[in-house]
């Protein structure tokens, strides 16, 4: 049975009207909301047919362009299939067109879907966000974060991360997987990015400890020491690149939509493409996905111009980005470092050099480099002091003697430790007073004590 709409049923009043004479056909049209013409045919309709003409003759009637039921069961058994168990519907509909030739709108997908239980339909949220715009030019603000998420599902027995760059102005990524979220991995997006493109107008990041020294205001008035700065804060300085950093997630909501997204899409991705280890996991991201991402999702910029500047002529990212230490040199050109000495040739030593300091960089590509002021030295390792070499397999070592002790030293039976120190009691003559020490006085008669008794 049909349901009738509030618009049939006031359409259905003025026909009644019209039909017992209180409207004329030109009012019942106007009322209607038709043509003269066309309500005069739906009045002859309607003493033909009765109530019923105000229901179109196509409702409850399929659609001539409705896709064939075939068309719906393949598409079904593919969302039910475990690999692609978690598919969305845009995203089904486009593997539908690549692997299967089966052209699916989304929203039908997502209808036939929700009509079989494959698809929840997110509840939208209440809260009110104000947009911000993107910036005008390519370059002119670029948003960098990590994402610690299970990448390549059970297929990898290390967890790997993902650190990611995004242009605002038009969504251009760049990104790549690290074994972990480290200083070294941040650095090296950084110096690619600079690479590739140039210097950026400004960088928006977390509050990482890559970028933020985080201490407590207390702890540094307590040292009385101004706020220290990172590695990659100082590189970024040196460079003139402002450094922002964000208080919440949501202040840098491109970069966290962006994790949302490959969350979905790469995590799938991946795994439809068999892909068990990071570095294969890096080839796919170069030549399969950051390619799909720049047709699908990068938009044009307001302003053509990119706001991008190029890299100083006398700058090497490789020394600014370097973790440095300093060493003291000696009076013998040596400095001890990672517990070596190292010598200072004579073709490198200047007079200037003892008491100064040389800068050891640690770069990203693994090597060490020793700097004194603007010059490279090539510092000798000195051979560190000789190991006991162990004895060869099979040969037991000598074992040591341990010296015996000293046995005690008894005094003779006329030492005058023995002697007595008062004078002998018998008769005769006295001997004289013993020289080591004065005559002691005679006992002196005591008690018996009661526990003696006995």
């Amino acid at each position: 049975m049909l349901k009738l709409s509030q618009t049939d049923r006031d359409r259905l009043v003025v026909l009644h009207q019209v039909q017992q004479g209180q409207l004329s056909a030109a009012e019942g049209a106007r009322r209607a909301g038709l043509g003269v013409r066309q309500f005069r045919r739906v009045v002859r309709r309607f003493e033909r047919e009765g109530d019923d003409v105000v229901v179109h003759a196509l409702r409850g009637r399929q659609s001539n362009r409705r896709l064939p039921e075939q068309v719906r069961e393949a598409a079904l058994a593919k969302a039910r299939q475990p690999l692609y168990h978690d598919f969305g519907p845009t995203l089904l509909s486009e593997h539908l067109a690549r692997d299967e030739a089966i052209e699916v709108p989304a929203t039908t997908l997502r209808r036939w879907m929700i009509e079989d239980g494959l698809w929840k339909p997110a509840r939208q949220g209440k809260r009110h966000r104000r947009r911000r715009e993107r910036r005008a030019a390519f370059g002119e603000l670029v948003l960098m974060d990590t994402s610690i998420h299970p990448w390549l599902e059970a297929r990898f027995g290390q967890e790997i991360v993902l650190i990611a760059l995004i242009d605002d102005a038009t969504s251009r990524l760049r990104a790549r997987f690290f074994p972990r979220d480290t200083g070294a991995a941040n650095r090296r997006m950084i110096v690619d990015y600079l690479h590739a493109h140039g210097r950026m107008g400004a960088l928006y990041t977390d509050q990482a400890s890559h970028f933020k020294v985080n201490w407590r205001a207390k702890e540094r008035a307590e040292q009385d020491e101004p706020e220290a700065i990172t590695l990659i804060r100082r590189a970024l300085n040196a460079l003139e690149i402002e450094l922002i950093l964000a208080l919440s997630p949501q202040a840098k909501g491109r970069v966290e939509r962006l994790f949302k997204t490959l969350q979905d899409r790469l995590v799938k991705e991946l795994r439809v493409a068999g892909v068990t280890t990071m570095e294969a996991a890096n080839c796919f991201l170069d030549e399969k996905f950051l390619p799909f991402w720049e047709t699908r999702f990068t938009v044009e910029a307001r302003e053509p111009t990119p706001a991008l500047r190029p890299l100083p002529d006398d700058v090497e990212l490789e020394q600014v980005f370097a973790e440095t230490d300093e060493r003291v040199i000696r009076a013998d050109f040596t400095f001890r470092y990672a517990n070596r000495h190292f010598q200072i040739e004579k073709a490198d030593a200047e007079p200037r050099m003892p008491g100064s300091r040389v800068s050891i960089e640690r770069r990203l590509d693994g090597s060490t480099r020793y700097r004194w002021q603007d010059s490279y030295l090539d510092p000798r390792p000195l051979p560190s002091a000789r190991a006991r070499q162990p004895p060869p397999k099979g040969v037991q070592e000598p074992v040591a003697e341990r010296p015996q002790p000293t046995p005690p030293r008894k005094p003779a039976a006329d030492h005058p430790w023995r002697r007595s120190a008062r004078r002998p009691s018998g008769g005769g003559s006295a001997g004289p007073a013993l020289r080591f020490g004065p005559a002691l006085p005679p006992p002196v008669a005591t008690h018996p004590h009661p526990i003696n008794q006995g």
